[in-house]
């Protein structure tokens, strides 16, 4: 019986009897190199349009390996093996990398971000928080967190962030002792010249 291969990893098992001799070199340590890409090997892909990683049951390829790092043109839709696995993604292009098995959802990795992709075997799915991407839970969570205080929005028209040195909040402008008076000040004080032109003509 030939040897079979891991589903995620495609890593040689070998079958009863089989490979005698030759399993513990080079079989062997070829499945132990393997394992160390997996765990913490980088393909360093330069991109120039889409990508499709190689993925092999027999020798080297770059879906095996543990971290993705992309260079090179962007936006650009990369293709993963319809596999389970984590990877950890660097996007050094010039823009967004989709990744995608071609089925399911995708995620979106924008130029210069660095983050975990899981793929289910269908789906690929970003880094997220709450059933949302981390830019969303930001967006969504961050500045409605606690009303009142930073840092939530409702309730706090006109203010602006400001320190104390201890603590960030929102507050009405007073750095101009009161910002209201200085400009009712500046408004008076324009009339006033506008009234004194208009009187020395």
């Amino acid at each position: 019986m030939p040897s079979t291969y891991t589903a995620s990893l495609r890593l040689e098992m070998q079958a009863a009897g089989e490979n005698l001799n030759t399993w513990g070199a080079p079989r062997l340590n070829t499945v132990i190199d393997r394992l160390d890409q997996a765990i913490a090997g980088r393909s360093a892909i330069t991109l120039a349009g889409d990508h499709v990683l190689t993925s092999a049951n027999v020798g080297d390829d770059e879906a095996r390996r543990a971290m993705l790092d992309f260079s090179g043109a962007g936006p650009a839709t990369v293709t993963l093996p319809a596999a389970s696995k984590i990877y950890l993604v660097r996007n050094a292009a010039s823009g967004p990398v989709t990744l995608t098995t071609g089925a399911g959802t995708t995620a979106v990795i924008d130029s210069q971000d660095v983050t975990l992709a899981a793929c289910d075997g269908t789906n690929v799915f970003p880094l997220g928080v709450g059933g949302l991407s981390l830019k969303a839970y930001v967006e969504a969570v961050a500045w409605s967190y606690n009303a009142g205080a930073l840092p939530a929005q409702a309730g706090n028209a006109g203010k602006v962030v400001a320190t104390d040195g201890e603590a960030a909040g929102w507050r009405f402008v007073t750095s101009l002792s009161d910002y209201t008076q200085d400009q009712t000040q500046r408004a008076s004080a324009a009339d006033r010249r506008a009234a004194a032109l208009a009187y020395f003509g």
